[in-house]
């Protein structure tokens, strides 16, 4: 059986699964959190939930964005996978850098998540139109 990688052929498709598993584990991270504070030591803790790893871990969603939304805006030409894409990773950034200190940890968590949202969808959107796309899957002549 072909895992969900293999099946596409395309670049962007591959980065887009990733990208959907990224964000999947993003929301995890966001859920689980609480649970994780109380099971680990408060240093372990306070590095899972510290503005250095939202930070490193935007890091990376914009280029797995960028991996993964340029090749398939190429192929389907459809502007509304990069507009969620800005739209997910602007929710991520604010997340990250724009809630001040002192503020409720809730306003971070629900940027947070709603940009792992937004980008678990752009990615899945992406995905999708790369896979219908005839360049992707030429149309058989008969």
């Amino acid at each position: 059986m072909l895992s969900v990688f293999q099946r596409s052929g395309s670049v962007s498709s591959r980065w887009d699964g990733w990208g959907q598993v990224l964000s999947a584990l993003c929301v995890v991270h966001c859920v689980a959190l609480p649970a994780v504070f109380g099971l680990l030591p408060a240093a372990a803790a306070g590095w899972l939930s510290g503005e250095g790893t939202h930070q490193g871990l935007l890091v990376l969603a914009l280029a797995g964005a960028l991996a993964a939304f340029i090749p398939g805006w190429r192929l389907h030409r459809r502007a509304a996978v990069p507009m969620l894409g800005i739209a997910g990773l602007s929710l991520l950034a604010a997340g990250a850098f724009l809630v001040p200190e002192g503020a409720s940890e809730g306003w971070e968590m629900g940027l947070t998540l709603a940009g792992g949202a937004v980008m678990a969808v752009a990615h899945g959107r992406n995905r999708a139109l790369c896979r219908d796309c005839c360049e992707c899957h030429p149309r058989e002549e008969g």
